[in-house]
């Protein structure tokens, strides 16, 4: 229900993207999506076995990469790619990171960001959970609210891995 509402006002005119910022309920206020690496197992294939191996997940595997808006809308798609890729190079390889340095920019001019797993790297655009030896309870009450809502790229995956 919630998203439907989110959708529906972003769609109501006039509205903007920061309109809804005070609505996402995110410790991050300049958080506009999340961000993940995906690996849908395929059949082994009869040569080449090696490069669509993902030995994480143990399965032959393409992987896809997602950004997903709270609203559960899609807005980067970068893929298919061989298994044994990791998040980072997805990244990389996607050139998301250099479009979201130059595009993704509040009205006054504060960078939005993206938020990930720890496996992606830290940047003003892209945030991860803190991933320190000792975390402060600020620390893990943050790592946990982002986690929360992190779940929509999640069910995301989940369910475009059901259509597929």
């Amino acid at each position: 229900m919630e998203g439907l509402c989110m959708v529906l006002r972003r769609m109501a005119y006039p509205c903007r993207y920061s309109d809804l910022i005070p609505r996402n309920g995110s410790p991050l206020d300049n958080c506009f999506g999340f961000i993940d690496g995906t690996a849908r197992p395929v059949c082994r294939p009869g040569e080449q076995q090696r490069v669509l191996y993902n030995g994480h997940k143990r399965v032959h595997a393409l992987k896809f990469q997602s950004v997903v808006l709270p609203s559960g809308m899609i807005a980067h798609m970068y893929g298919p790619v061989e298994g044994r890729k990791h998040d980072a190079g997805m990244l990389a390889d996607s050139g998301l990171l250099a479009d979201l340095q130059r595009n993704t920019f509040s009205l006054t001019g504060q960078p939005l960001c993206l938020y990930g797993d720890p496996a992606y790297p830290l940047r003003i655009h892209l945030q991860c959970p803190f991933r320190n030896a000792v975390l402060t309870p600020q620390m893990q009450e943050f790592n946990a609210a982002m986690s929360a809502l992190r779940i929509s790229v999640e069910w995301l995956s989940f369910l475009i891995s059901k259509i597929i």
